[in-house]
């Protein structure tokens, strides 16, 4: 029986084999200086954080817009505004409304991807505006017959990323390694 496809997922996961490479001088040098630029990022961004903060509450009794000051004779635009978030409690609401409640919701794409393999059959009449080729359905179709691969001959472009993500392990990550 064929697994369902998890089509929740934009890029495909895979499980991945332990690399078991040699760390040479040089690696660990470039690794430690890659350790030693994360953390300055970090600093940098939370610094960044805090002065919008403080230039923000400058111009906090202002109405938003651009403002066009000079600092140290470089002309600088800053656009300030702000911005109302609101979290609604949706089970509250539910409750409250009733049946009313259907009339104030808007499709949400976030539930909508986590639904997306009940909501399949319900949005096939749209796919055509609403879908993109999905790799596993195209790999399924040719390998179940019903369609060649010389059928997507031009129509397509692959290409190899090589991706990479350095991280200090955790006490706990380390003892399953």
């Amino acid at each position: 029986m064929e697994e369902p496809v998890n089509t929740n997922q934009q890029v495909q996961r895979k499980g991945y084999d332990r690399i078991e490479a040699k760390i040479t001088p040089d690696i660990e040098a470039n690794l430690l200086r890659y350790l030693e630029i994360q953390k300055i990022s970090k600093e940098l961004e939370d610094e960044k954080a805090a002065l919008q903060e403080k230039i923000s509450g400058h111009l906090s009794r202002c109405s938003d817009g651009f403002w066009f000051p000079v600092v140290k004779d470089i002309p600088l635009k800053i656009r300030f505004f702000r911005e109302t978030e609101i979290e609604y409690d949706e089970t509250a609401l539910r409750s409250k409304l009733g049946e009313k409640y259907r009339r104030i919701l808007k499709p949400d794409l976030k539930k909508i991807r986590a639904n997306l393999p009940e909501l399949e059959k319900l949005l096939e009449p749209a796919i055509d505006r609403i879908g993109s080729p999905d790799r596993e359905k195209v790999r399924g179709a040719i390998e179940n017959g019903s369609m060649r691969p010389e059928d997507f001959a031009g129509a397509f472009r692959k290409q190899t990323r090589t991706r990479l993500a350095v991280m200090r392990i955790q006490n706990e990550d380390y003892r399953q390694s």
